[in-house]
C-alpha cells in the first residue's frame, strides 16, 4: 500500500494535468497542409561568428510568428530572440514558403537583426535564411533552419538550428 502525503498529492495532481495536456496535444489529428495561424517555437543549434567576438558556438532561443497559407504558398512574419541570458540576438523577418506536400513546408526568409557582442557592442544587419518545417501531430511541428546575418563592420554570423513549435 502506498501512502501519499499532501505534498505528494500536489505533485501527482500536477503530473496528471501535464500528462493530460501532453496527450491531448499529441492525440489531436494532424491538420494536413495547414500552415496558417500564429505559432510559438523553441530553437537550439550552433553558430559561427566571423570578425566578431563570440565566446561560444551555441545558440538557443524562441520565436513567435504568424503565417497565412494561400494554396501552396505560405507568407508570414516572425520575431526571434536568441541567447538572451549571455548575449542577445534579436530579429524580425518576413517568410515566404512553398508546401512540398501536405506536411512539409520549404521556406526562405529575409529580415533585420540586432546582436549584442560580449563587450556590450551592439551591431545590426540583414538576416537571410531558409529551412524546412514539418507538421508532426496536431499543432506540433519541427523545423531545421540555416541563418546568415551580415552585420555592420564586416561581422557575419552563420547558424544552423533545429526547433520544435506549436501552431495555434
Amino acid at each position: 500500500m502506498i501512502i501519499l502525503t499532501t505534498k505528494g498529492k500536489t505533485y501527482m495532481k500536477n503530473f496528471m494535468i501535464a500528462a493530460a495536456i501532453g496527450t491531448a496535444t499529441l492525440a489531436t489529428p494532424a491538420f494536413a497542409g495547414d500552415f496558417s495561424g500564429p505559432r510559438l517555437e523553441a530553437t537550439a543549434g550552433a553558430d559561427d561568428v566571423t570578425q566578431g567576438v563570440d565566446p561560444t558556438d551555441v545558440t538557443y532561443g524562441a520565436g513567435l510568428g504568424y503565417d497565412l497559407q494561400l494554396g501552396k504558398v505560405v507568407v508570414g512574419v516572425e520575431a526571434t530572440a536568441d541567447n538572451v541570458f549571455d548575449r542577445r540576438d534579436l530579429g524580425v523577418a518576413g517568410r515566404l514558403g512553398y508546401t512540398l506536400n501536405d506536411n512539409v513546408l520549404l521556406y526562405g526568409k529575409v529580415g533585420y537583426a540586432n546582436w549584442r557582442q560580449v563587450r556590450n557592442v551592439d551591431t545590426e544587419g540583414l538576416r537571410l535564411g531558409g529551412g524546412l518545417e514539418v507538421n508532426l501531430a496536431g499543432p506540433v511541428y519541427a523545423k531545421a533552419e540555416y541563418r546568415y546575418t551580415d552585420f555592420e563592420g564586416g561581422v557575419g554570423k552563420h547558424g544552423g538550428l533545429v526547433g520544435l513549435g506549436l501552431r495555434f
